[in-house]
Protein backbone atom coordinates (compact mmCIF):
# COMPACT_ATOMS: atom_id res chain seq x y z
CA UNK A 1 0.00 0.00 0.00
CA UNK A 2 3.06 2.33 0.71
CA UNK A 3 4.38 1.50 -2.55
CA UNK A 4 1.15 2.94 -4.09
CA UNK A 5 0.94 6.04 -1.93
CA UNK A 6 4.57 6.57 -2.92
CA UNK A 7 3.91 6.08 -6.28
CA UNK A 8 1.10 8.34 -6.94
CA UNK A 9 2.58 10.83 -4.96
CA UNK A 10 5.54 10.86 -7.85
CA UNK A 11 3.07 11.28 -10.31
CA UNK A 12 1.50 14.02 -8.36
CA UNK A 13 4.24 16.15 -7.89
CA UNK A 14 4.99 15.18 -11.56
CA UNK A 15 2.22 16.87 -12.79
CA UNK A 16 2.58 19.95 -10.47
CA UNK A 17 5.76 20.70 -12.14
CA UNK A 18 4.17 20.08 -15.36
CA UNK A 19 1.72 22.70 -14.58
CA UNK A 20 4.16 25.13 -12.81
CA UNK A 21 6.95 25.00 -15.50
CA UNK A 22 7.52 28.38 -17.80
CA UNK A 23 4.89 28.86 -20.57
CA UNK A 24 6.30 30.50 -23.83
CA UNK A 25 4.93 34.12 -23.99
CA UNK A 26 3.33 35.03 -27.30
CA UNK A 27 5.26 37.89 -28.73
CA UNK A 28 2.96 41.35 -29.80
CA UNK A 29 4.42 40.43 -33.02
CA UNK A 30 4.33 36.42 -33.64
CA UNK A 31 2.51 35.21 -36.81
CA UNK A 32 2.87 38.61 -38.20
CA UNK A 33 2.26 37.94 -41.68
CA UNK A 34 -0.87 35.89 -41.13
CA UNK A 35 -2.04 38.10 -38.67
CA UNK A 36 -2.18 40.77 -41.39
CA UNK A 37 -3.23 38.43 -44.18
CA UNK A 38 -5.98 38.04 -42.27
CA UNK A 39 -6.80 41.70 -41.36
CA UNK A 40 -6.85 42.48 -44.92
CA UNK A 41 -8.95 39.77 -45.78
CA UNK A 42 -11.66 40.97 -43.20
CA UNK A 43 -11.52 44.42 -44.70
CA UNK A 44 -12.37 42.53 -48.07
CA UNK A 45 -15.17 40.62 -46.36
CA UNK A 46 -16.75 43.69 -45.16
CA UNK A 47 -16.32 45.44 -48.59
CA UNK A 48 -17.97 42.37 -50.46
CA UNK A 49 -21.17 42.50 -48.43
CA UNK A 50 -21.93 45.86 -49.41
CA UNK A 51 -23.39 46.94 -52.55
CA UNK A 52 -20.48 48.02 -55.16
CA UNK A 53 -19.95 51.71 -56.13
CA UNK A 54 -17.31 53.23 -57.61
CA UNK A 55 -14.99 55.99 -55.46
CA UNK A 56 -14.76 58.47 -58.11
CA UNK A 57 -18.73 58.63 -58.42
CA UNK A 58 -19.83 58.17 -55.24
CA UNK A 59 -18.97 60.67 -52.57
CA UNK A 60 -20.84 58.30 -49.22
CA UNK A 61 -18.85 58.98 -46.26
CA UNK A 62 -18.06 55.95 -43.56
CA UNK A 63 -18.29 52.97 -46.14
CA UNK A 64 -15.45 50.85 -47.65
CA UNK A 65 -14.26 51.58 -51.45
CA UNK A 66 -11.43 49.79 -53.40
CA UNK A 67 -8.55 50.98 -55.72
CA UNK A 68 -6.62 48.11 -57.54
CA UNK A 69 -2.49 48.86 -56.97
CA UNK A 70 -1.40 48.24 -60.68
CA UNK A 71 2.07 47.33 -59.39
CA UNK A 72 0.93 44.41 -57.76
CA UNK A 73 -2.32 43.60 -58.24
CA UNK A 74 -3.36 44.14 -54.91
CA UNK A 75 -6.67 46.01 -53.87
CA UNK A 76 -6.41 48.54 -51.38
CA UNK A 77 -9.52 49.18 -49.00
CA UNK A 78 -10.52 52.61 -48.51
CA UNK A 79 -13.24 54.98 -46.46
CA UNK A 80 -13.93 58.23 -47.12
CA UNK A 81 -14.28 60.00 -43.44
CA UNK A 82 -14.67 63.64 -44.70
CA UNK A 83 -15.03 64.91 -48.00
CA UNK A 84 -12.74 67.80 -48.76
CA UNK A 85 -13.83 71.30 -50.69
CA UNK A 86 -11.09 70.50 -53.31
CA UNK A 87 -11.98 69.19 -56.97
CA UNK A 88 -8.59 69.30 -58.17
CA UNK A 89 -7.20 64.95 -57.94
CA UNK A 90 -3.11 64.74 -57.99
CA UNK A 91 -1.60 62.73 -60.62
CA UNK A 92 1.06 60.24 -60.23
CA UNK A 93 4.46 62.62 -60.18
CA UNK A 94 2.75 65.13 -58.59
CA UNK A 95 4.35 66.60 -55.11
CA UNK A 96 1.36 67.12 -52.44
CA UNK A 97 1.49 68.22 -49.17
CA UNK A 98 -0.68 65.51 -46.61
CA UNK A 99 -1.49 65.13 -42.66
CA UNK A 100 -1.04 61.50 -42.05
CA UNK A 101 -0.75 58.64 -38.93
CA UNK A 102 0.66 55.51 -40.14
CA UNK A 103 -0.41 52.71 -37.91
CA UNK A 104 0.10 48.50 -37.49
CA UNK A 105 -3.42 46.81 -37.72
CA UNK A 106 -3.28 46.57 -34.16
CA UNK A 107 -3.20 50.06 -33.42
CA UNK A 108 0.38 50.91 -32.68
CA UNK A 109 1.23 54.37 -34.24
CA UNK A 110 4.30 54.35 -36.42
CA UNK A 111 4.34 57.49 -37.98
CA UNK A 112 2.34 60.56 -37.73
CA UNK A 113 2.22 64.55 -38.66
CA UNK A 114 -0.95 64.90 -36.38
CA UNK A 115 -1.77 63.55 -32.91
CA UNK A 116 -5.62 63.98 -32.24
CA UNK A 117 -8.61 62.07 -33.95
CA UNK A 118 -7.71 65.09 -37.08
CA UNK A 119 -5.22 67.36 -38.57
CA UNK A 120 -5.34 70.86 -36.66
CA UNK A 121 -4.01 74.11 -37.07
CA UNK A 122 -0.82 73.08 -34.88
CA UNK A 123 0.00 70.54 -36.89
CA UNK A 124 2.16 70.01 -40.18
CA UNK A 125 1.66 68.20 -43.10
CA UNK A 126 4.95 66.46 -44.74
CA UNK A 127 5.47 66.95 -48.66
CA UNK A 128 6.49 64.00 -50.70
CA UNK A 129 6.06 63.48 -54.60
CA UNK A 130 3.90 60.16 -55.09
CA UNK A 131 6.43 58.35 -57.39
CA UNK A 132 8.70 58.49 -54.49
CA UNK A 133 6.17 56.36 -51.95
CA UNK A 134 4.92 52.77 -51.65
CA UNK A 135 2.53 51.45 -54.48
CA UNK A 136 -0.55 51.93 -52.03
CA UNK A 137 -0.33 55.62 -51.39
CA UNK A 138 0.42 56.45 -54.64
CA UNK A 139 -2.58 54.33 -56.21
CA UNK A 140 -5.04 55.78 -53.27
CA UNK A 141 -3.95 59.61 -53.33
CA UNK A 142 -4.59 59.90 -56.32
CA UNK A 143 -7.82 59.36 -56.01
CA UNK A 144 -8.15 61.99 -53.38
CA UNK A 145 -9.19 65.50 -53.71
CA UNK A 146 -8.04 68.76 -51.66
CA UNK A 147 -9.42 68.34 -48.48
CA UNK A 148 -10.50 65.09 -48.20
CA UNK A 149 -9.92 62.41 -45.29
CA UNK A 150 -9.72 59.01 -46.05
CA UNK A 151 -8.64 55.87 -44.13
CA UNK A 152 -6.34 53.67 -46.05
CA UNK A 153 -5.92 49.98 -45.58
CA UNK A 154 -2.90 48.83 -47.45
CA UNK A 155 -1.51 45.39 -47.27
CA UNK A 156 1.83 44.44 -47.39
CA UNK A 157 2.51 43.73 -50.38
CA UNK A 158 1.51 47.64 -51.73
CA UNK A 159 3.48 48.85 -48.34
CA UNK A 160 6.62 47.55 -47.26
CA UNK A 161 6.57 43.58 -48.18
CA UNK A 162 9.18 41.87 -46.42
CA UNK A 163 11.33 44.91 -46.01
CA UNK A 164 11.57 47.10 -42.54
CA UNK A 165 11.71 50.49 -43.71
CA UNK A 166 14.61 52.82 -44.82
CA UNK A 167 15.97 52.76 -40.97
CA UNK A 168 14.39 49.07 -40.15
CA UNK A 169 12.08 50.42 -37.99
CA UNK A 170 8.99 48.55 -39.54
CA UNK A 171 8.09 45.08 -39.03
CA UNK A 172 7.85 43.17 -42.30
CA UNK A 173 4.91 41.96 -43.58
CA UNK A 174 2.70 44.59 -42.29
CA UNK A 175 -0.86 45.35 -43.15
CA UNK A 176 -0.80 49.11 -42.76
CA UNK A 177 -3.72 51.62 -42.13
CA UNK A 178 -3.21 55.31 -42.81
CA UNK A 179 -5.54 57.99 -41.66
CA UNK A 180 -4.84 60.61 -44.55
CA UNK A 181 -6.02 64.41 -45.52
CA UNK A 182 -4.61 65.53 -48.46
CA UNK A 183 -3.87 68.96 -47.67
CA UNK A 184 -2.70 70.69 -51.69
CA UNK A 185 -0.87 69.65 -54.42
CA UNK A 186 2.15 71.33 -54.03
CA UNK A 187 3.56 70.35 -57.51
CA UNK A 188 1.85 68.39 -60.91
Amino acid sequence: MSKKIYFFSLILLALAFTACSETEEVGKYDNWQARSEAFIDSIANVYAGQQSGSIAVTDEKERLYAVTDLTNNQKIYVKKIQNGDGTEFPVYTSTISAYYRMSYFNGDVVQQTFTGAEPTEFDSPAEFSLDGVISGWSYALVEMKVGDFWTLYIPYQSGYGSGTGNDGSLQPYSALVYNVKLDKIVDR
